[in-house]
């Protein structure tokens, strides 16, 4: 077969391939705090009851939310009954996992343009083999969706494509403004035309005027909401704001990042052999002259990959895994270039196909083992594995036995409760701190009232207020984790 045919047909194999593996995983989690906020957005969206989110204190730009809202409204048709909450759940992660194999495809497009058809198939390998990647798939996040939008501005810079390039750099930051992050190297490829072309002064207003259309999008969305402060400063005060840390944290930051990053692949073995073969590939070529040197845009990249983590460890970012999902790709463009170019110092050439094929087994057989782990949720990033079990059972169970206008009082599973008994005629009241969840409990001691506590917190002090008020906390019911330990407790109050 002719090789301008054999590497798309292994491209698509590739593409596939990571498909499968993202929907081994599929279902087998419930969502994490933001996960069930994001979706609950959807479904305000998507049910038409909020659907500017004029009551939400949103602290993110609006694309995610309305993806989410179309996926819940073509799938789902909200408000949720009570079979309709694991497909609640499906369709709030559906954009992601369309996200996460469409990224594989744009890491190839991403490697034929920069480099060459071998370099393309192997960083997608990389991504289709991610540990990291399968398992933000089968997320809600907002992050694999950025992704795929800024792999698309690199991929249309790449290739002269400024316009579409402006609007798809912008559309990332419209999903996550994490993605204002990467409009640096977008810029840096816009402005390296493909082949021989000159950049033309239209070609930076085409991509001011694309990046420019969705920006002012955004921001008559914002000013058009009632809801006050704005998505951005909202952010700031849900993160406590953006400041450095003292200099005494920024080493054990890196080392907490690197740690992260360590799951890209999830093999200590593989990461030095990626490692290794950068540093070789780096050095090598100066000392070896059969080994291709570095191109001025693979420092870039680099320079680029150490910059985002240094960024990360100097600003007190939250140091969570999903932050460094859009490194994946980059990641692993720069260890094909790597390996590629090492492999073209073997000689006689015959010997660098055998080079390739043993290079592509030596990976699948290396991941075998942490992608075994993934598709199982056995690794600790990406989802929730095993803490939220049994939400959807206790929230199946409140709307079967609650009466409507029951009180259903929470501390930590506000999110959840939202979007888990969507729709259900419930009262949810937040409680402070034990004195106020006593003082409401007895203010409303006619209602049918409801509390459950997760097992990984302490309810003493919650139990000890309700009975010195004179109420009585009856089992309702108990949830269990996958392992079989108890996930949540649920009481029905008695009394006085």
């Amino acid at each position: 077969m002719k090789t301008h045919l054999l590497l798309p047909i292994l491209a698509t194999v590739i593409v596939l391939a990571g498909m499968a593996l993202r929907l081994m995983p599929w279902g087998q989690n419930r969502f994490l705090e933001d996960e069930a906020l994001y979706a609950y957005w959807g479904l305000q969206v998507a049910s038409g009851v909020d659907p500017l989110l004029d009551h939400e204190p949103v602290d993110k730009p609006p694309l995610h939310p309305y993806i989410l809202a179309l996926s819940s409204w073509l799938f789902t048709r909200p408000p949720l009954t009570d079979g309709a909450v694991r497909a609640g759940e499906m369709a709030a992660r559906l954009p992601s996992l369309f996200a996460s194999v469409a990224g594989i495809a744009l890491v190839y497009g991403l490697g034929c343009t920069l480099a060459d058809a071998r370099v393309a198939l192997l960083a997608a390998l990389l991504v289709a083999l991610s540990p990291f990647d399968i398992l933000f798939a089968s997320t809600a996040f907002t992050d694999p969706l950025m992704t795929a939008f800024v792999l698309g501005a690199l991929w249309a810079a790449a290739a002269g494509r400024l316009g579409a390039s402006g609007v798809l750099a912008c559309l990332a930051a419209a999903t996550k403004l994490q993605g204002l992050y990467f409009l640096p190297l977008v810029v840096v490829l816009a402005l390296r035309p493909p082949g021989s072309r000159r950049l033309r002064r239209s070609d930076g207003v085409r991509f001011v005027l694309g990046f420019m259309a969705i920006a002012a999008a955004v921001i008559g969305w914002d000013l058009a909401r009632a809801q006050r402060p704005g998505f951005f400063e909202q952010s700031l005060v849900s993160y406590g704001g953006l400041r450095l840390v003292g200099p005494s944290a920024v080493g054990q930051r890196v080392l907490a990042w690197l740690r992260l990053g360590g799951y890209f692949w999830g093999s200590a073995w593989l990461n030095g052999l990626l490692v290794g073969a950068l540093a070789l590939w780096t050095a090598g070529s100066r000392i070896c002259r059969a080994i291709p040197s570095p191109h001025r845009l693979d420092w870039i990249l680099l320079l680029f990959v150490a910059g985002f983590l240094l960024l990360h460890s100097l600003v007190a970012f939250q140091e969570w895994d999903r932050y460094l999902l859009g490194l994946v790709p980059l990641v692993a463009l720069l260890a094909a270039r790597g390996l590629v170019a090492l492999g073209k110092a073997i000689r006689p050439r015959p010997w660098q196909t055998v080079y390739a094929t043993g290079l592509s087994a030596l990976l699948v057989a290396s991941l075998a083992g942490p992608v075994a782990h993934a598709t199982r949720s056995e690794l600790p990033v990406g989802g929730d594995h095993g803490a939220y079990d049994g939400i959807d059972d206790l929230a199946l169970f409140i709307r079967s036995h609650a009466p409507p206008g029951a009180v259903l009082y929470h501390h930590w599973l506000g999110h959840h409760y939202r979007f888990y008994l969507y729709g259900a005629p419930l009262r949810l009241h937040w409680y402070p701190d034990p004195a106020d969840l006593a003082h409401d409990a007895y203010v409303y001691r006619r209602e049918t009232r409801y509390i459950a506590f997760p097992s990984w917190r302490d309810s003493t002090p919650m139990e000890v207020a309700l009975n010195s008020a004179g109420i009585r906390l009856v089992p309702s019911l108990e949830t269990t984790r996958r392992d079989g330990t108890v996930s949540f407790r649920l009481y029905r109050l008695e009394g006085p």
